[in-house]
């Protein structure tokens, strides 16, 4: 149980930085850019655990510590969608409610969507095909 929470933890704290990184990357193009940085961290995180759950499940290591980790402490830390409603939220103030409306929609359905593909590709593994 301690190898989960110090993986939990190591991989918050990557998953966190990443967030920061993928942040510093979209302000260099313009601070109005941010809001699409966390729509690319919401996206690749979704694809992410969407190949992660797909791959866990057909290993039988959905609860491993390392799984944990990478689930929980990584992709929690990158997908912030804490992030994603306070910038639903700060459209929403400003009185752009459509531009609020049509981001919230794009991150449920482009998230959505890329956790169905994630699951595609780690069903593509010969493996992982065998067994479905």
């Amino acid at each position: 149980m301690m190898k989960e929470w110090i993986a939990v933890a190591c991989g918050g704290m990557l998953g966190a930085v990443l967030r920061h990184a993928l942040s510093g990357v979209f302000s260099l193009i313009s601070p109005a850019w941010l809001p699409i940085a966390t729509l690319v961290a919401n996206v690749l995180g979704c694809l992410a655990i969407g190949a992660l759950a797909q791959w866990s499940f057909h290993q039988q290591l959905s609860s491993h510590w390392w799984v944990v980790g990478a689930r929980v402490g990584l992709l929690g830390g990158l997908t912030t969608f804490s992030s994603f409603g306070l910038d639903i939220v700060r459209l929403w103030q400003t009185q752009r409610t459509s531009h609020s409306m049509a981001l919230a929609a794009a991150h449920l359905i482009l998230g959505l969507m890329a956790i169905a593909i994630g699951m595609s590709l780690a069903r593509a593994d010969p493996q992982v095909a065998e067994s479905a």
